[in-house]
C-alpha cells in the first residue's frame, strides 16, 4: 500500500503541476482552469505543464509570469470565469471575435491591477458590465463592442485615468450617460480618452454639457443609433481635437449650437435623423469636412447656405427631407473633391444650371422630388442626374434619362481575379488573387464609421486600402481581396475582406492571433479617407480541423476517467503481484520437485523430461480423494504418499506420463527424511548410486531413509525398486501402465509383505505406521509392519480391484 500511495501522488502531481515548470504555479492553475471551461483552445495548450517554457499559443510571459493572453478568432466556446483574476501580472487580454464566449463578465477582472488592454469585441457576452472594471488603474484600451451587454454604463469607468480607447458600441446598454459628481466619478473625468464609441445602444436622456471640456483630447465621439433626447450641448464646440462627430439616429431637439463651427478638424459631421430645429447650422470655416449629413430634421426653411459652395474638402453633401428652397447653388458642383450631392425631397425650384464648372469627381446628383422646372446641362455631362418628381419631367422631357428610374452604371469595387481564369475551389477555400491558388483566407467585415467618400466604384481608393492591408499586416503583396462594399442602414461603409496566407493553404494559429489583434487593438490603421472603423472576423478553419470539437468539460471527464482507470489498474497490478506471489508460494508447496530442478532450469516446476507430467494441486486433491487418510500408502523424507485406487482405475490411467510421476514418488518414499542437495534430482541420483554399487542395490543406502537402513528384512524391496525404475524409464513405451503398476504393488504386498489374513491401517503415517506401545515407529515397507498384531483390522488397506471397498473409505 505504501507503493500505491506513492504512485497516486506521482500521477496527480504530474497532472496538476509541472515538476520542472518555468511558469508560476498560480498562473498554470488559472490557465488550466480556463482550458477546462473553454472548447477549442489551441492544441498546444496542455501539451506541457509549462505555458511559458514550452509556449502555449496565445500566451506571453515575462519572468515566469503570464503577461498577455491573445486568443482572437480561435473559435472559443464557454464562459469567462473569475479564475481569470488570478493572473495578477496580466497586462493584455484579447479574446475578440469568439462568438462562442457567452455569459456575464466576472467581477474577478477587477483584480488584474496591471491590465492595460482588455479586448472582448465581437463575442457573445451578456449581462451588465461589472463595476469592478473601474478598479484597473493601468487600463488604457477597453473594447467591449459587439456583444450583448445590458444595463447602464458603469460610473466607475471614470476612475480609468489612463484610458484613451473606450468602445462599447453595438450592445444593448441603456440609461443615461454618467458624469462625475461630488461622490462618484463619470466619463467626463477621462481626460486622456480619444475615443468615445457608444453608438448602436439604447442610451436615453440628454447629452450632459459637463461631458465635454476644452482640456479633453477626444477625436471620435460616436453616439449615433441611441435614444438620446434634449439639445446638443454647446460645450462640444470646446473639444478642438474632434475629427468625427456622429449624433445621428437619436431624438435630439433644439438648435444646433453656433460654436459647432469651431471644430475645424472635423472630417465627418452627421446630425441626421433627429428633431433639430432652428436655422441651418453655419459650418463656415470647417474646411476639413469631407462628409456632412443634416437630413431628416426640422430646420427653418431657407435657401442653401453659402458654405455649400465653400467647403473645399467636401466629398459628400447629404441634406434630404429638409426645407431647402430657391436655386441649387451652381458652384457646389464645381468643388474639387465633390463626389455625391444628395438633396432629394426639398423645395428647390426654378432652373438647375449645370452647364459649367462640373467636377471630374462628381458621380451622383440626386434632386428627386423638388420643384425644379428647367435644367441646363453642359455638352460633355456624363454624371448620374436624378430629377424624377420635379416639374421639369412634365414639360416634354419625360423621356430624358434624368426623368427615368436609373441604375448606376458603375459597379461597386471588387478585387479582380480575372487572371485566374475560371478556376474553382473547394468549399471554404477561395482564390488568392496574388497566386491564383486556392486557400483558406482570414475573412471578416470591415465597418468604416465615417468615410470621406461615397463613390464605391473608385478603384484607386480601394487599391489604397488593399495596399495598406498587405503592407501594414506584413503579407505578400496582392494577397488581399475586397468584395461587395456598400453603405448599410447605419450609414457605415461595409466591406468584406479576405487575407491570404503567404505559404500553403492555411494561416497558423499564431498568425491568426496576430492578425486579429491588429484589428481589435486598432494597430492597423486604414488610409485616412476611410475614417474610424471596427472589424468583425469570421470563424477560421484551422489546418486539420473541421469536424465537431470535443468540449473541455467532455475532455475533462475523459481525462478524469483515464486517471481513475490508471489508478485502478495500478491498484489491480499491485494486488495481482501480491496474489501472484501468494500463488507461487502455494504452487511451490504443491510441487514436490520444485527444489530439485537441474541448474539453469526453472526451479518452479517439475523436471522437463520426455513424457513426464506435472500434477496440479487440484489434480492431486482429486486423485487422493482430498488427501484422505484412508488413501495414504506411506511416507518418507519428502512427505506422505497417497493413492486412491478407485480413482485411478476409473480414469484408466494408461497415461505413461502419470506412471513416470508415480515412479518418482515411489523412489522418494525410499529416500532420506531430509531433502537431498538442492539442484539434484532423485531419479538421476538413484541411477548414479546403482552404477557406483558393485553389490546389487546396496549403493542406495546413501540415499535411503535411516529407518530403512536398520531393517534386516526388506521384504519385496527388490521388486518394489525394480517397479519404480520401470516407471521412470526415459521412453514412455518402456513404462508399465498405471493399472499394471497398481496390480504389481498389490502382488508385492500380498506375496512378499502382507499376510492375507491380516490388514494394515489405512490411516497410518510415517511416524505411526506399525507403531507399538513404547517402540519406535516402523517404515511402511518394513515387512514386519504388515504383520503387527496391534493394527486395527477394521481399517485394513484394500485394493479396489481385488477386495471389497469398505464404507469407511468414503470421504468424510
Amino acid at each position: 500500500m505504501g507503493l500505491f500511495r506513492v504512485l497516486v501522488v506521482l500521477v496527480f502531481s504530474a497532472l496538476i503541476r509541472g515538476i520542472l515548470s518555468n511558469t508560476d504555479d498560480g498562473d498554470v492553475a488559472v490557465l488550466r482552469s480556463l482550458k477546462d471551461q473553454w472548447q477549442n483552445t489551441p492544441p498546444s495548450w496542455g501539451k506541457s505543464n509549462d505555458p511559458c517554457g514550452k509556449a502555449w499559443e496565445g500566451v506571453t510571459c515575462e519572468k515566469s509570469r503570464v503577461t498577455a493572453l491573445s486568443l482572437s478568432t480561435m473559435g472559443l466556446v464557454g464562459k469567462l470565469s473569475g479564475d481569470i483574476g488570478g493572473l495578477s501580472e496580466l497586462k493584455s487580454l484579447d479574446l475578440s471575435f469568439n462568438k462562442g464566449l457567452t455569459g456575464s463578465l466576472s467581477p474577478g477582472l477587477g483584480n488584474l491591477k496591471n491590465l492595460n488592454t482588455l479586448i472582448l469585441a465581437g463575442c457573445g457576452f451578456t449581462g451588465t458590465i461589472p463595476t469592478e472594471l473601474g478598479n484597473l488603474p493601468e487600463l488604457s484600451f477597453l473594447a467591449l463592442n459587439s456583444n450583448n451587454f445590458t444595463g447602464g454604463i458603469p460610473r466607475s469607468l471614470g476612475n480609468l485615468s489612463n484610458l484613451y480607447w473606450l468602445d462599447m458600441a453595438d450592445n444593448q446598454l441603456s440609461g443615461s450617460i454618467p458624469i462625475s459628481s461630488i461622490t462618484a466619478p463619470g466619463l467626463n473625468s477621462l481626460k486622456k480618452a480619444k475615443h468615445f464609441h457608444f453608438n448602436k445602444n439604447q442610451l436615453t436622456g440628454s447629452i450632459p454639457k459637463e461631458l465635454f471640456s476644452s482640456d479633453m483630447v477626444l477625436i471620435h465621439v460616436l453616439f449615433d443609433g441611441n435614444q438620446l433626447s434634449g439639445s446638443i450641448p454647446s460645450t462640444i464646440g470646446d473639444v478642438q481635437t474632434l475629427e468625427v462627430l456622429r449624433l445621428d439616429r437619436n431624438g435630439l431637439t433644439g438648435r444646433v449650437p453656433p460654436g459647432l463651427n469651431n471644430l475645424i478638424s472635423v472630417v465627418e459631421l452627421n446630425l441626421a435623423h433627429n428633431k433639430l430645429t432652428g436655422p441651418i447650422p453655419d459650418l463656415t470655416g470647417m474646411n476639413s469636412l469631407n462628409y456632412v449629413d443634416l437630413s431628416n430634421n426640422s430646420f427653418t426653411p431657407s435657401e442653401a447656405p453659402s458654405w455649400f459652395s465653400t467647403l473645399s474638402s467636401l466629398t459628400t453633401l447629404v441634406f434630404e427631407y429638409g426645407s431647402l428652397e430657391g436655386l441649387v447653388p451652381q458652384d457646389l458642383f464645381g468643388l474639387n473633391q465633390i463626389q455625391q450631392v444628395k438633396l432629394r425631397n426639398n423645395a428647390f425650384d426654378n432652373t438647375l444650371n449645370m452647364s459649367i464648372s462640373i467636377s471630374q469627381q462628381l458621380q451622383l446628383i440626386d434632386l428627386q422630388d423638388n420643384n425644379i422646372s428647367f435644367v441646363t446641362l453642359g455638352s460633355g455631362y456624363k454624371n448620374t442626374l436624378m430629377l424624377i418628381g420635379n416639374p421639369v419631367c412634365n414639360n416634354g422631357l419625360a423621356n430624358m434619362d434624368f426623368c427615368k428610374l436609373q441604375q448606376q452604371t458603375s459597379q461597386s469595387y471588387s478585387t479582380s481575379v480575372a487572371n485566374c481564369a475560371k478556376k474553382s475551389c473547394a468549399s471554404g477555400q477561395k482564390l488568392n488573387p496574388q497566386s491564383c491558388e486556392c486557400a483558406y483566407p482570414y475573412e471578416g467585415i470591415l465597418y468604416f464609421r465615417g468615410p470621406s467618400f461615397r463613390e464605391l466604384s473608385n478603384a484607386t481608393i480601394f487599391h489604397s486600402l488593399e495596399m495598406s492591408l498587405w503592407v501594414k499586416l506584413e503579407l505578400t503583396p496582392g494577397s488581399v481581396a475586397l468584395d461587395n462594399p456598400y453603405f448599410n442602414s447605419d450609414d457605415y461603409l461595409q466591406v468584406q475582406m479576405g487575407l491570404f496566407p503567404s505559404d500553403g493553404k492555411h494561416f497558423s494559429r499564431t498568425e491568426i492571433q496576430r492578425l486579429g489583434f491588429a484589428f481589435s487593438n486598432q494597430t492597423y490603421k486604414p488610409p485616412n479617407e476611410f475614417g474610424p472603423y471596427y472589424f468583425i472576423a469570421f470563424p477560421y478553419l484551422f489546418r486539420g480541423e473541421g469536424g465537431p470539437s470535443i468540449s473541455s468539460s467532455v475532455l475533462a471527464a475523459i481525462i478524469s476517467l483515464a486517471v481513475i482507470m490508471v489508478l485502478v489498474l495500478v491498484g489491480l497490478g499491485l494486488y495481482a503481484v501480491r496474489q501472484k506471489k501468494l500463488a507461487e508460494r502455494a504452487i511451490g508447496l504443491s510441487k514436490p520437485f520444485a527444489s530439485w530442478a537441474p541448474s539453469g532450469k526453472d526451479s518452479g516446476g517439475a523436471p522437463q523430461l520426455k513424457g513426464a507430467r506435472w500434477f496440479s494441486y487440484d489434480e492431486l486433491k482429486k486423485c487422493t480423494n482430498n488427501f484422505s487418510d484412508t488413501n495414504e500408502i506411506g511416507s518418507g523424507g519428502y512427505g506422505k504418499g497417497y493413492l486412491d485406487p478407485e480413482y485411478y482405475m476409473s480414469q484408466q490411467l494408461t497415461e505413461k506420463s502419470d506412471v513416470y510421476s508415480f515412479g518418482v514418488v515411489m523412489l522418494e518414499l525410499l529416500s532420506a527424511r531430509q531433502p537431498i542437495e538442492k539442484g539434484k534430482y532423485i531419479v538421476r541420483e538413484v541411477i548414479i548410486m546403482l552404477d557406483k554399487s558393485e553389490e546389487e542395490n546396496y549403493g542406495l543406502k546413501e540415499l535411503m531413509d535411516p529407518s530403512l537402513k536398520t531393517l534386516t528384512n526388506l521384504a519385496g524391496f527388490e521388486r518394489y525398486l525394480d517397479l519404480a525404475l520401470q516407471c521412470v524409464k526415459e521412453s514412455a513405451a518402456d513404462r508399465p501402465t498405471m493399472n499394471e503398476v497398481v496390480k504389481t504393488l498389490e502382488t508385492i504386498l500380498m506375496n512378499d509383505g502382507l499376510n492375507t489374513n491380516s490388514t494394515t491401517s489405512a490411516s497410518s503415517s510415517a511416524t505411526d505406521f506399525g507403531h507399538t506401545n513404547g517402540g519406535p515407529p516402523a517404515h511402511p515397507y518394513d515387512a514386519n509392519a504388515f504383520t503387527r498384531k496391534d493394527v486395527n483390522d477394521s481399517d485394513a488397506f484394500q485394493y479396489s480391484g481385488g477386495f471389497n471397498i469398505s464404507a469407511k473409505l468414503e470421504p468424510k
